[in-house]
């Protein structure tokens, strides 16, 4: 069985009853809006031999479930907003990298295999960064958040969105 519902504009969700068709082999569900993240109970469809989620608007880390799909022989998850480390498993490191550009991914079958640490380190040098910012004007961090509604409702109608940025940037940078 196969189900192909690719270029039909679908948005939202992948539908979780998806993942309960044990016995399909195929499944394109490619250039759509599909937004969210790629369900963990997708590792179920044990007979999956294609599966094509390229050109949507998914996001989050690819499920570890994926490397238990081994009889999955086509995988296209190209042109989405993925982030993480690809999955270890021989299927998955088995695809190009084509099938996996247009995300923010790394490890293996990816040349650059080194994008995770980067960014992990990154990301905690910043945090690292913000905790001491808070810490110098003797605010506990958890508070902060705090501070800036409290500042916010000080300024009333005004663009909240940009006086957030401003007030967590200023002090946290």
């Amino acid at each position: 069985m196969l189900i192909d519902l690719s270029s039909n504009n679908l948005t939202g969700h992948i539908p979780s009853e998806l993942m309960s068709l044990m016995e399909l082999k195929s499944l394109n569900l490619s250039r759509n809006q599909l937004s969210g993240s790629i369900p963990e109970k997708i590792g179920n469809m044990k007979e999956l031999i294609s599966l094509d989620l390229s050109v949507n608007r998914l996001s989050g880390e690819l499920p570890m479930s994926l490397s238990s799909l081994h009889f999955l022989s086509s995988f296209n998850v190209s042109f989405n907003n993925l982030t993480g480390r690809i999955p270890t498993g021989t299927q998955l490191q088995s695809f190009g990298e084509s099938s996996f550009f247009g995300n923010k991914l790394c490890g293996a079958p990816l040349t650059e295999t080194n994008g995770c640490e980067r960014v992990k380190a990154a990301t905690h040098t910043i945090g690292e960064k913000k905790r001491r910012g808070w810490s110098r004007l003797g605010v506990d961090y958890k508070h902060s958040g705090w501070i800036c509604l409290w500042i916010l409702d000080d300024y009333g109608s005004i663009d909240s969105e940009k006086i957030m940025e401003d007030c967590v940037f200023q002090f946290c940078e």
